[in-house]
């Protein structure tokens, strides 16, 4: 599997095609490429991962590392290469130089998918269109599988956690909320993000005073960006870690998680916590999450009333969860 990106949520991204790749071939041993240095706990708990070639951010810049990543991806003889996602120029050389006997990749772009044939055009007319599903829906289409297996639901993004880890989850949830008295949903709140996906401070706390108001009983919690100051001026219980599976147990504890587009979101997804997406740019189809209980909006940074009104939605539909009048 080839994704030489550093991003956790692009990294994260791909785990639905591990799993995926367990259905159809449970015995089988995976190598993934990535640039991301949280690689080794995103994929931890997947029992066919059996290497991670750790590339740097620009792989270019390091051309012996990238040299040795690529003699062992041709010294090992894979059976199948997989490129998964669209557009990405280093895995595409990548999924050629490796060896492998047999290759899967989305195309990698608009001429690529016009000399793919009718039989591939007909396939991708048909895609999800989420970033996260294009190359399992290669995968299907090209093991041809069969109308059932087509029609199955689409795996979900997946963070496989220890139950010893998720208990330190739940105890670091009850000391962060310790003084607070016990009532309704805990939802968790990341307000960080890149560049202009990322919603102001004064945004969210005039986001979370309307909430609160809407439901007394919500209980909210912040998750603090690598810098390690909070955005919410210390309102909140607030969790900060560099260890993405701690992150992940604990927000799995949630009922529910809100942010803007970035990694934390993705990572919230994995860990099963219904999730709502606040989207400022005109992507929100591709990486929204899609989980049963996942919601995704388009919000205009100068107005809160729109993603309240989501928010509001979203939190009555949580399991447990009250609505108000």
């Amino acid at each position: 599997m080839l994704r030489p990106n550093h991003r956790l949520g692009n990294t994260l991204l791909i785990t639905p095609l591990l799993s995926e790749l367990e259905r159809y071939f449970p015995g089988a041993e995976v190598d993934v490429v990535t640039g991301c240095e949280a690689a080794p706990d995103i994929f931890a708990g997947f029992r066919q991962v059996r290497r991670i070639y750790q590339l740097t951010r620009r792989p270019g810049h390091h051309p012996w590392r990238l040299w040795q990543a690529i003699r062992s991806m041709r010294r090992a003889r894979y059976d199948l290469a997989i490129d998964c996602v669209k557009g990405s120029r280093s895995a595409r050389l990548l999924m050629r130089w490796s060896g492998a006997r047999h290759w899967i990749a989305p195309p990698f772009d608009a001429q690529d998918q016009r000399q793919a044939g009718p039989a591939w055009q007909a396939v991708w007319s048909s895609a999800p269109g989420h970033f996260a599903l294009d190359a399992v829906h290669a995968l299907r289409h090209a093991l041809v599988a069969g109308a059932g297996a087509l029609e199955r639901p689409q795996p979900r993004l997946c963070m496989k956690l220890r139950a010893d880890e998720i208990q330190d989850g739940r105890a670091t949830l009850d000391n962060l909320l310790d003084e607070a008295p016990p009532r309704g949903p805990v939802v968790a709140i990341f307000p960080n993000a890149t560049g202009n996906k990322r919603l102001s401070g004064k945004w969210w706390q005039q986001f979370i005073e309307v909430l609160q108001q809407y439901d007394p009983s919500l209980r909210f919690i912040e998750m603090v960006a690598a810098h390690g100051c909070s955005q919410l001026e210390g309102k909140l219980p607030a969790y900060f870690s560099s260890d993405v599976r701690r992150m992940a147990a604990l927000i799995r504890q949630c009922d529910g998680y809100i942010s803007g587009d970035c990694g934390v979101m993705h990572l919230a997804c994995a860990s099963g916590t219904p999730t709502l997406g606040l989207f400022t740019r005109p992507n929100l189809e591709r990486y929204r999450p899609y989980g049963p209980l996942d919601g995704a909006i388009a919000v205009d940074p100068s107005d809160v009333a729109p993603a309240v009104a989501a928010a509001k939605s979203f939190l009555d539909a949580l399991p447990g969860s009250r609505a108000v009048d």
